[in-house]
């Protein structure tokens, strides 16, 4: 290594070190920390958190009993909650104590990376929370055309090629979000634009690098992290070049949408997207790459590690499965032979695979946090939480409590849809069946976060994951090559959890398999 890299390596260690120093010296509140006593101790949590956030949650988590406790980290130190009224405390705050946007502006960066999208989140708050709900109907059929063309593609099983093979081995986490981002922009922008292979590299490499690099400019103090951010986006690239590359499509939808009758999501941000954004389409086209960032990523995960389970699963519980898509589409009460939103709202065991994937893995080791605006005590009266600080939920505990699930150390891929359809006909849908969908919220489940404050784009991400694994699954069997296991084991990033970038599964092209999902009358 030359001396200029090897010194600048060792000055950036030193400022970071230093950094941490100030942090693990510096008074706090009286609420016990995780990890071993005293600043080296702090310096040891904080790396060891890098690649082991869960360890130290579940450390925690046993030693205080579930009481509140600090964990250091990269990206600054939480306060875990975990008692039933610390939770619910959480669900109805208001933002007046335990601040929300603040907190995901600390923790995501996003004005550093995609300049001023938070002051007026049209596209977050009026878009995703209204208008994008209401429009899922119209989008199913555009989603399910472009899933039936990129997913034999992607996978390299064509149906029109000699030379095609029966049964293909692929990394899945890779695949995954090739076919996800080639759906998700179907949806966002429509085709042709969806299908630009340039667009989509850079689109995809901006979903995999914005969510780390939120978290590696936490461990830089605040003036230091757009320059910091600048180098990485020299080196990488950013969403500079994904703006570039996807501007053109905009301003095809900017000329010829029609707001009243939106065929696409960016056709929706026209309704709120104030004059200058119009007048200057890269400022909307900033907007739709983040969305595209959040819809991309979760997704992606979510249809890796359900497709792991399924491979997982015995021939006779897939065909139940294959059954229920298939009866689901036939139903009057579904799309009478055509694969609408009806029919994959009736996907119950989907669903449920689905719910039990964000259970027992879950995405990340702490989250649902909040910035604290002011001195507060917890319900039990005697814990403060100082201004400043941040309180965040542990999702596992939450999700492995023996109270609120039977058998919680056992991934049992239909433990929802049989609550759901339990003591009523499959077709009625009660409050019973709400509560155990996929997207529902509650306090011991908490995925999608809690309050005011949950993913407004779950929705969405439901009904294209749903669409995506229900076409696979009526036309390949799954699974795993020989002699790899069955259990690919996550990649932790800091609080973050992605699946195995290297698991590998293979697809086999059904023998007289169902044609596809009609997606037209």
């Amino acid at each position: 290594m030359s001396l200029i890299p090897t010194t600048l390596l060792i000055a950036l260690a030193f400022i970071v070190v230093s950094f941490l120093f100030s942090k693990a010296l510096r008074p706090r509140s009286n609420i016990p920390r995780v990890g071993p006593p005293g600043p080296f101790g702090y310096i040891y949590t904080v790396f060891r958190s890098i690649l082991d956030s869960d360890g130290l949650v579940e450390e925690g988590w046993n030693r205080f009993d579930g009481k509140p406790f600090v964990l250091p980290s990269a990206t600054g130190e939480w306060i875990v909650l975990g008692r039933p009224e610390d939770v619910e405390l959480l669900r109805r705050s208001d933002d007046s104590v335990f601040n929300a946007p603040m907190r995901a502006k600390q923790l995501f960066k996003p004005d550093i990376m995609f300049g001023d999208i938070t002051s007026n989140p049209y596209h977050l708050e009026t878009i995703i929370r209204s208008d994008l709900t209401k429009a899922l109907k119209s989008l199913v059929p555009e989603m399910l055309e472009e899933a039936q063309l990129v997913i034999p593609e992607k996978i390299g099983i064509l149906d029109s090629s000699e030379s095609s093979k029966d049964s293909v081995t692929v990394p899945l986490f890779e695949t995954m979000i090739s076919i996800v981002a080639r759906v998700s922009n179907r949806a966002m922008i429509g085709a042709p634009g969806c299908r630009n292979e340039k667009f989509l590299k850079r689109q995809v490499s901006v979903a995999e690098q914005a969510i780390p690099m939120g978290q590696v400019l936490g461990w830089f103090p605040g003036g230091w992290r757009k320059a910091v951010w600048k180098v990485f986006s020299i080196v990488a690239g950013s969403k500079d070049e994904a703006v570039k590359l996807l501007t053109p499509y905009v301003v095809e939808r900017i000329k010829y949408a029609q707001q009243d009758n939106p065929q696409v999501i960016t056709d929706l941000l026209l309704r709120y997207a104030p004059e200058e954004d119009i007048n200057q389409p890269e400022k909307l086209t900033v907007r739709v790459v983040h969305l595209n960032m959040a819809s991309i990523h979760t997704s992606s995960i979510f249809t890796t590690h359900c497709l792991f389970q399924l491979a997982r699963m015995s021939p006779d519980q897939i065909d139940a499965i294959r059954t229920e898509i298939v009866d689901a589409i036939q139903s009057p009460e579904g799309g009478r032979g055509v694969c609408n939103k009806n029919a994959v709202d009736k996907f119950y065991m989907l669903d449920s695979i689905l719910k039990e994937v964000g259970r027992y893995q879950s995405l990340f080791a702490v989250g649902s946090s909040r910035f604290v605006l002011h001195d507060t005590l917890l319900s039990d009266g005697t814990t403060l939480i100082p201004a400043g600080s941040v309180v965040s939920l542990a999702p596992k505990p939450l999700h492995k409590n023996p109270k609120s699930y039977a058998d919680p150390e056992v991934f049992d891929p239909f433990r929802f849809s049989k609550l759901r359809t339990r003591n009523q006909q499959p077709q009625e849908e009660g409050s019973s069946g709400m509560k155990n969908s996929f997207t529902a919220l509650s306090n011991d489940y908490i995925v999608f976060g809690i309050g005011k404050h949950a993913c407004p784009g779950r929705f969405f991400a439901a009904l294209k994951v749903k669409v995506i694994l229900a076409e696979i699954l009526l036309n390949y069997d799954l699974s795993f090559p020989e002699g790899t296991s069955k259990y690919p084991k996550p990649f932790a990033f800091n609080i973050f959890t992605v699946p195995s970038p290297f698991a590998k599964l293979t697809f086999t092209k059904r023998k007289g398999s169902f044609k596809g999902l009609s997606h037209s009358a």
